[in-house]
């Protein structure tokens, strides 16, 4: 299996005043195409730091990262934000929907902002596939918070990502409900997709293939689950 993505030595550092704050030290992670991977560890770990460089949202402060096997250092913002188009769905912890957009056109939104023409039958394909598909003329504010993170979900399918990255998709959500977000996970990993799931809940972290455990900005453990 070829890497989707692949960090060597990779730092993100932070500076207040004269003060060089570590939220990721010398990190070396690799994904394999069709791996689901969790990242968990104590609030301040630096996981959210290292998803965010991961998918480019944040500049490494040092090391590589290679995404698709492109490498990110030479890139401009244009491209940097085509790069994320074009190959990772985000998840967050909050579902970032536009109330006055049905959940239909909250997944379609990124077609747009992609100027990519919507396809209703692909919309409503992905609108079953999150289990969503007698909701789609339903406005945010009309669904629970599940049915909210599965339009967000859909949202991040919608542009066919090569891996998905989620920052605590259940950190609103009741237990029961956070069961469900992470079958729907697995099943999606089932079906091909790569994966990677920032979580504080450690059961859920274990239906992933492997486990990271971060302690201040370092890699300290990995388990296969």
């Amino acid at each position: 299996m070829r890497n989707v993505i692949e960090a060597k030595n990779l730092s993100k550092v932070y500076r207040r005043g004269r003060e060089e704050i570590y939220a990721i030290k010398e990190v070396d992670f690799s994904v394999s195409e069709g791996e689901f991977i969790s990242i968990v560890g104590p609030s301040g770990s630096g996981k959210t730091a290292l998803l965010n460089v991961l998918g480019c949202l944040d500049p490494p402060s040092g090391g590589s990262l290679r995404l698709n096997d492109i490498d990110i250092s030479g890139l401009g913002e244009r491209d940097l934000v085509k790069l994320r188009r074009d190959n990772i769905g985000f998840v967050f912890q909050q579902f970032h929907l536009m109330p006055a957009l049905t959940a239909l056109e909250n997944i379609e939104l990124p077609l747009l902002f992609s100027h990519r023409d919507g396809n209703k039958s692909r919309i409503d394909s992905i609108l079953k596939r999150v289990g969503l598909g007698d909701r789609g003329n339903h406005l945010p504010g009309q669904l629970s918070g599940g049915e909210m993170q599965r339009v967000a979900i859909g949202r991040a399918l919608i542009n066919d990502p090569m891996i998905i990255l989620a920052d605590e998709p259940t950190g609103n959500l009741d237990s029961e409900t956070s069961q469900i977000i992470f079958e729907l996970f697995s099943d999606l990993n089932r079906q091909g997709m790569t994966l990677i799931v920032v979580t504080h809940d450690l059961d859920m972290a274990r239906k992933a293939h492997k486990m990271y455990k971060l302690k201040d900005g370092r890699i300290v453990g990995c388990v296969q689950t």
